[in-house]
């Protein structure tokens, strides 16, 4: 790690109370800031307050600029948030929770104390950026991680708890059967899996009824199928790259003037016959993408290197936003915590390419979405064409080649 390794040495970046300051800092800012009116908090309030009265959770009541896309099982989670009347004591008490959901996963991690000082100071602006939002998304970052740390621990019911728990309000929670291949008692693993998977969706029916519940799922499966038509040119979504081949695609057919024009209307008023929209299908991506970083998984004699177990924890949390059409800016706390773990926690030093690679990244993916960047810029450039998820896709291409390459055994390396 050379430079980054002897910076980290210093006492002010491994003070944990610097390290908490800063995290706080993240919170009080966000807040301070009142970014987008709190429009996505006020999404999830009224999740708790439909569900009580017997309302669809998944319909556009015109009083906030979007509809709700989380699982039923979100009413109850965000219940003590939603109760307390004043909305800033709400957002902020939410905001922190957030923030100190994550801060525990990263401390209860299995990473070394240096590399969870890396991984602090590298995902805090990303924290940030979905801080301003209020998005869930900085638990999901957590609750993967918690995860994995839990198989690696042994502890097959809470992580069966995570992947259920984070499955059933964003589906992305799912990306922890990756760590399946690490647990030691499988079958006690999928028989966890099964338990917490009827309680957690039994969970809500007491205080919401079991027919309410029910119907909402299924609505919510609906309603999820049809985002992801609406994602492929949207202005904020489907910042992947997926989005970020079909964008440019359709911009090169249909000209720039034409691309901005439906970018500026949020993506919704695009030529339905143009080929990116009428016959280019994602899964021409998706499936050489998924095998690709399937690949390392067929090293088993990998398995038991802890260090080869985080990268497979860092290639989950980046493909979750590459590969998806419902990602977004917020939602990259997640593949950045993984960009961190790639970069720090290998059994070798970095070379200059992956520190030109980390700077990329972290100027790129986390800095463009803000003020740093010329408007211009970010308008014409960056948001249009997804740019933001370029330098994590190029961090999966290389880290998938080095899980297929490399020896992480510790025992080998003299």
């Amino acid at each position: 790690m050379n430079k980054l390794s002897r910076l980290i040495q210093l006492p002010f970046w491994r003070n944990k109370w610097t390290q908490f300051s800063l995290w706080m800092l993240m919170v009080a800012i966000s807040v301070g800031l009142h970014m987008h009116n709190f429009n996505n908090f006020l999404i999830y309030k009224y999740t708790f307050w439909h569900a009580l009265q017997g309302r669809s959770l998944f319909e556009n009541y015109g009083d906030h600029g979007d509809v709700n896309h989380y699982g039923p099982i979100f009413s109850l989670i965000i219940a003590p948030f939603a109760v307390i009347p004043s909305l800033w004591v709400g957002v902020a008490l939410w905001h922190l929770a957030l923030a100190l959901f994550l801060w525990w996963a990263i401390k209860k991690s299995t990473l070394t104390t240096e590399q969870k000082v890396v991984v602090i100071w590298l995902t805090a602006h990303e924290m940030l950026n979905a801080l301003g939002m209020s998005q869930f998304n900085v638990a999901t970052a957590a609750m993967i991680l918690l995860t994995y740390t839990a198989i690696r621990q042994g502890k097959d019911m809470w992580a069966a708890f995570w992947i259920v728990l984070g499955t059933l309000v964003k589906i992305y929670g799912i990306v922890g059967l990756a760590f399946f291949f690490f647990a030691r008692s499988k079958s006690k693993f999928m028989m966890w899996l099964i338990i917490w998977t009827i309680v957690l969706i039994a969970l809500p029916m007491p205080f919401f009824g079991v027919e309410y519940e029910l119907e909402q799922y299924v609505e919510w499966f609906r309603c999820l199928s049809e985002k992801s038509q609406e994602n492929m040119l949207s202005d904020f979504q489907n910042i992947s790259l997926l989005g970020m081949v079909r964008k440019i695609g359709y911009a090169v057919t249909a000209g720039l003037s034409a691309y901005y024009e439906v970018f500026a209307n949020a993506g919704k008023q695009f030529d339905a016959t143009n080929w990116w929209v009428s016959t280019w299908s994602d899964l021409w991506i998706i499936i050489p993408a998924m095998i690709y970083s399937a690949l390392p998984w067929l090293r088993f004699n990998q398995y038991r290197a802890h260090s080869f177990q985080l990268m497979c924890l860092a290639l989950v949390l980046i493909i979750v936003n590459i590969l998806s059409t419902g990602s977004e800016n917020s939602s990259y706390i997640i593949s950045m915590l993984g960009v961190a773990i790639w970069y720090i926690a290998v059994p070798w030093k970095r070379g200059r390419l992956d520190m030109v690679l980390l700077v990329f990244c972290f100027i790129l993916t986390s800095l463009s979405p803000t003020d740093l960047f010329p408007g211009d810029v970010r308008y014409y450039c960056i948001r249009p064409f997804a740019l933001k998820s370029l330098p994590v896709t190029i961090i999966w291409l290389k880290l998938v080649w080095e899980m297929c390459t490399k020896d992480y055994r510790e025992s080998n390396r003299s």
